[in-house]
């Protein structure tokens, strides 16, 4: 088949991580695929190096009303003429719903994960109507925020959980006192959080160190309050990494501290490498984390008793190697990257 890929988001996430990741392994099974993608965006340049089709189109919010926009974007889709579309997000939708017909593609899939309800205005309730034939949530939690939309569905959406790689050679030793948190630097990711747990744990556990692992717009505001809480000797900012991997390898516990999740994919990662986890239960990752047998969830978002779970697994490695190990045959039971892309290729073949 021939799948057609449509992102029009500019800098690269979790979405565009993702997307790549599929149109990675829907061409192993032989699919041909596509990119649409805006100009200068970083999942086009990725798409292209690695021998993707992709194409280009300069895109913004208000693509939608621009005439000659929304006829190049006409005369793509008849050129490309896909079997399948996937969709990233509203914008998406709404930038080419209209012209898809001319395509004649049937088989197009919107996919959400990000937890927020979405707005509801006149073209997205006929888009979703006329226009999409399934939705893909990558979370049960993903999928009760947008139950709003589903009265416009011409079918439920279908939750299909993130998968990964599941073989690894190497696990973490888990003889040391490091923490890993993993992901951008930004409010939703409630790092500024996790260091306030840090300062609780030190209380219990003074050797611990918070290692921080990733970037964004709010490092400045994150460093200033280590100091200010007086803990910047027990934290480390390591930066944005390509290779996650070894750092976490050097952890004896991963947590997760966002405010909102769709899925928490670097809880497999942690998974993988035999690491506990632990996390706040009001997102995703109570789908994920088995509560006292992979890892701890966190009720309420109490950073005082997370640190108290932390310093339990960190003073009791016994105890951490079994969540460990009970995590990775988790990881091998339900979240395999096999796992995932045999149900989208289920929906994406559905009639």
């Amino acid at each position: 088949m021939k799948i057609l890929f449509i992102n029009f988001t500019k800098f690269w996430g979790g979405g565009e991580s993702w997307n790549y990741q599929l149109m990675d392994e829907l061409r192993k099974r032989n699919h041909t695929i596509v990119l649409l993608s805006n100009t200068k965006s970083e999942l086009s340049i990725k798409s292209e190096s690695a021998g993707f089709e992709t194409h280009r189109i300069s895109i913004n919010r208000f693509s939608f009303f621009d005439l000659h926009q929304q006829l190049n974007i006409r005369k793509k889709l008849i050129e490309i003429k896909p079997d399948a579309i996937l969709l990233n997000s509203s914008l998406e939708l709404k930038t080419i719903g209209f012209q898809i017909k001319a395509s004649g593609c049937k088989k197009v899939i919107f996919m959400r994960g990000i937890p927020q309800i979405m707005k509801i205005n006149l073209l997205k309730r006929f888009l979703f109507s006329n226009v999409v034939s399934d939705v893909i949530v990558n979370s049960n939690y993903v999928q009760n925020s947008i139950s709003n939309i589903t009265k416009y569905l011409k079918k439920a959406p279908t939750v299909i959980y993130h998968g990964i790689q599941p073989e690894s050679s190497i696990f973490a030793e888990k003889n040391n006192k490091n923490i890993a948190i993993v992901g951008r630097l930004s409010n939703e990711k409630g790092v500024d959080l996790a260091i306030k747990a840090m300062k609780k744990l030190l209380t219990l556990e003074p050797a611990a160190k918070l290692w921080i692992i990733g970037d964004g717009k709010e490092k400045d505001k994150l460093v200033r309050l280590t100091s200010e809480v007086g803990i910047q000797d027990s934290v480390v900012f390591h930066g944005f990494t390509s290779d996650v991997q070894s750092y976490l390898l050097q952890c004896s516990v991963l947590i997760l501290t966002s405010r909102w999740e769709g899925f928490g994919l670097v809880l497999l990662e942690a998974m993988k490498l035999k690491i506990p986890c632990v996390s706040f239960d009001h997102i995703a990752a109570n789908e994920i984390i088995i509560d006292n047998q992979t890892g701890f969830l966190i009720p309420n978002m109490n950073i005082d008793i997370m640190a108290e779970k932390i310093a339990y697994l960190l003073k009791n490695p016994i105890i951490g190697n079994q969540f460990g190990e009970s995590g990775n045959d988790l990881l091998y039971k339900k979240f395999t990257i096999k796992k995932t892309i045999d149900r989208y290729e289920a929906v994406i073949k559905s009639i």
